[in-house]
């Protein structure tokens, strides 16, 4: 697969992930809604919305890490970055996209042998819902993995581009943006929006 390939399929990968995710958010909400609701009415609760929210939550935060990613949305502590020469930045980014995807990837070995573990000896859940905790664990799972293989794309595709010399595309895609690139980016977002 090429790097063209690579940059066709992750951000929709991504940004379909990230939308499972919004989605999942939104259905914990009216849960949530509906059980209180039926508590105030009924003096019952319909959905245990306390459990499911917590499982949910926990998928849909890590299947929002891959687009995050991709839009450079994980926070980096830039006060002195700035300041140093364009070579040493660029190795700060190396550093960084190796550390975000070398992070994923422990994250994700545990995830996945946690989630192994448990459906192995079918640990369920101490509540009433006795919920086998290997499916939440997996959709969880699931989330991580994406972000990993994001996470090691975008280190990869950005050693190649400065392997090729794309200096700018590569501060482009690893780097972290100066406050007026990052304003002027958001400025002409909204007026894409407004003129929708």
């Amino acid at each position: 697969m090429t790097v063209h390939a690579l940059d066709a399929i992750a951000p929709v990968c991504a940004t379909w992930f990230a939308r499972i995710g919004g989605a999942l958010i939104m259905l914990i909400a009216l849960m949530v809604s509906g059980d209180v609701i039926a508590r105030n009415l009924f003096n019952r609760m319909v959905f245990n919305s306390f459990e499911i929210s917590i499982y949910l939550f926990a998928a849909a935060v890590t299947f929002g890490f891959a687009y995050t990613t991709l839009t450079g949305g994980h926070i980096r502590v830039d006060v002195v970055y700035a300041r140093f020469p364009a070579p040493v930045r660029r190795a700060l980014d190396v550093a960084a996209l190796l550390s975000l995807a070398v992070l994923g990837a422990f994250m994700t070995y545990f995830a996945w042998r946690l989630t192994a573990a448990n459906y192995g000896r079918g640990v369920m859940s101490n509540s009433a819902l006795a919920v086998p905790l290997a499916l939440p664990q997996a959709v969880w799972a699931l989330g991580l993995t994406m972000f990993t293989l994001t996470a090691a794309m975008m280190f990869v595709r950005h050693l190649v581009l400065l392997a090729r010399g794309d200096h700018a595309e590569a501060d482009r895609i690893g780097g972290i943006g100066s406050v007026e690139t990052e304003a002027g980016a958001e400025i002409a977002d909204a007026r894409l929006r407004e003129a929708r």
